[in-house]
């Protein structure tokens, strides 16, 4: 288990490392633990593997609809349950930009429960800045092995939900949304606190083998 100083000191080492040849020219969403990624823009989003665990997705600048779960241990009596919420569609706008997705703290049932009601989503920017988005909840209808998101969200799209697709420009910039302000800043230190691995997988991966062994000695020095 890594300490948060010697995740900074790794982060600082790959990003100077690539801040001369890598230039961002897209969004990358970093999720944080037990945020389920299971759409983006209409397109159901590639599942994670024992062996390809995807903590960071590629979003084209601009605005995005991305369809997210959250995914829970919860202690029932003296053992741990999985617990799922439904799903949300968040529609924000950003160019450029490194975000993190996180929820709130999610302890008991009723934690999921007020997160289904309130949609409180924490998504903050790499200065861990709250950015601003519409959420909606998709509730799942009955019992299903698996769902079309692809489907559902061609009909989400039609109706007049917060998150549905625009027409027009989707923030005005003298009313901004209001599901992310006061309240993710509050909880922003839990974000906070999950940024700095989720940077660290971002810039491994983008490392060559040679770098990656570097890398690997410098963390197992500390």
């Amino acid at each position: 288990m890594f300490s948060l100083q010697p995740l900074k000191v790794s982060i600082l080492f790959l990003a100077t490392l690539f801040s001369s040849s890598f230039v961002f020219a897209e969004n990358i969403l970093n999720l944080s633990e037990g945020v389920n990624l299971l759409a983006i823009n209409g397109k159901e989003a590639k599942s994670p593997s024992f062996f390809n665990d995807h903590s960071a997705y590629k979003l084209p600048n601009g605005i995005n609809q991305i369809v997210v779960s959250y995914t829970a241990e919860i202690k029932n009596g003296s053992e741990y349950e999985l617990e799922y919420t439904n799903a949300f569609v968040l529609l924000f706008d950003q160019k450029d930009e490194q975000l993190l997705i996180a929820a709130p703290e999610i302890k008991k049932i009723k934690d999921i429960k007020e997160l289904e009601e309130k949609g409180n989503w924490i998504l903050t920017a790499k200065s861990g800045q709250p950015v601003d988005y519409k959420v909606s909840l998709i509730k799942n209808n009955g019992f299903q092995l698996s769902r079309d998101y692809e489907r559902e969200l061609e009909d989400f799209n039609k109706t007049d939900a917060a998150a549905a697709l625009p027409n027009k420009p989707l923030f005005n910039p003298n009313q901004l949304t209001k599901n992310n302000t006061a309240k993710a800043k509050n909880n922003n230190t839990n974000a906070k606190k999950n940024m700095p691995a989720q940077m660290l997988i971002f810039w491994y991966n983008q490392a060559d083998e040679e770098t990656r062994k570097s890398f690997k000695k410098l963390i197992n020095n500390h």
